[in-house]
């Protein structure tokens, strides 16, 4: 092991300034000082913001995520839209939320309607396998 006892570093002189100094007193004295008037601000008033209340529209998100078992590759854009829906909800722009509520809405039902179609034909070619297969 090695002994580090012997590097400590140079005492601290407190008071003394360093080898090169600080210049002694203070800043010079000054003779042309002025006092800057009170800044006055007028109080503005502003109008009373106005708030509607109403039901924010449906951002189909149970439904975009229920499509993913049907569809995922379809239903990915649904829940997309339908989380840019709840987006648009939370900032208070509701005709984006509607907008892309209504999108979300058709693309879920797309990715089931695919989704059930698929499920058919694959549920026909696997009878007709079955029954062939003999």
């Amino acid at each position: 092991m090695a002994d580090y006892s012997k590097d400590q570093p140079p005492a601290y002189n407190q008071g003394v300034n360093p080898q090169g100094g600080y210049p002694q007193g203070s800043y010079p004295p000054q003779h042309h000082a002025q006092a800057y008037p009170v800044q006055v601000y007028p109080v503005q008033a502003y109008p009373a913001q106005q708030v509607y209340v109403q039901d924010p529209p449906a951002t189909n998100f149970i439904l975009a995520w229920v499509s993913c078992l049907f569809c995922w590759p379809l239903a990915i854009v649904a829940v997309l839209k339908a989380n840019e829906a709840d987006k648009c909800v939370g900032r208070g722009d509701m005709q984006g939320a509607r907008s892309n509520g209504q999108v979300a809405r058709r693309w879920a039902i797309a990715a089931i309607v695919t989704g059930g179609v698929i499920m058919v034909l694959v549920g026909i070619v696997i009878v007709v396998f079955l029954r062939y297969s003999d």
